[in-house]
């Protein structure tokens, strides 16, 4: 049987996607990673760097494509909904066509891992700024998906959210809960998210999706794979 292989491509500064597609991937599926630069102004990452970097996606996911993925993923959730309404579903489209291979990038896995675990009443957790979550949310809810509550958590400096142990990430989540939440989603592929998710899941008993998590699993079924992942959640058929 031939083996199946994906290609993800994230932005220059993240240190945290290839650790969780390491640790989650299955064995039968071979993942190659390929970087987009994301530049940077008086230190920070900004829209406009985002928005750059949504813009070049087409012409970098051609490097990867060079090596015949059974699909690929553009695995950065800003930039992924940086250029506008409905943005994220128009990269995949383009990607799919212009490339010749099954295409799909971080929001756009966000939104069907979310509906395909029929998440309600979602807590929303974004790393960074409200500048930031302003734009996921309202992608998610131009979606369809219902937003319980929104939480920018502040960072700056993606490298530095990066260093966020999985047990905080999950405190955070735990001190934001309440009897209305249905659902939970920690963005960002560039946080130790993913990590967290069983514990959240068996303490919560309501679905977690998390960007890499989201990413794996929709670049998965692009590339035709089927099957359950023990530790990955119950998107993965872990419950």
């Amino acid at each position: 049987m031939k083996r199946l292989r994906v290609g993800m491509i994230v932005p220059s500064l993240n240190t945290i996607a290839e650790d969780d597609f390491r640790a989650f991937c299955p064995n039968e599926v071979s993942y190659h990673v390929h970087r987009i630069r994301l530049r940077k102004e008086a230190g920070r990452v900004t829209m406009d760097a985002l928005t750059r970097a949504y813009l070049e996606a087409v012409d970098e996911a051609g490097f990867v494509k060079d090596m015949s993925p059974d699909a690929i993923a553009f695995n950065c959730t800003g930039a992924s909904v940086a250029h506008g309404k409905g943005c994220d579903v128009a990269l995949a489209a383009r990607m799919s066509e212009q490339l010749g291979v099954p295409s799909t990038n971080t929001m756009v896995a966000i939104k069907e891992a979310l509906a395909f675990v029929q998440a309600r009443n979602i807590l929303h957790v974004c790393p960074f700024g409200d500048e930031f979550s302003r734009v996921e949310r309202a992608s998610l809810e131009e979606a369809g998906l219902t937003i319980q509550r929104t939480v920018s958590l502040g960072f700056t400096d993606a490298k530095v959210a990066a260093h966020m142990p999985p047990g905080e990430i999950a405190d955070v989540v735990m001190k934001q809960v309440d009897d209305t939440t249905g659902a939970v989603l920690l963005s960002c592929a560039n946080v130790r998210a993913f990590e967290a998710v069983q514990e959240l899941e068996e303490s919560l008993g309501m679905p977690v999706v998390t960007s890499n998590q989201a990413m794996l699993w929709s670049v998965l079924q692009a590339a035709g794979w089927r099957g359950s992942i023990a530790g990955a959640g119950g998107l993965f058929g872990d419950n």
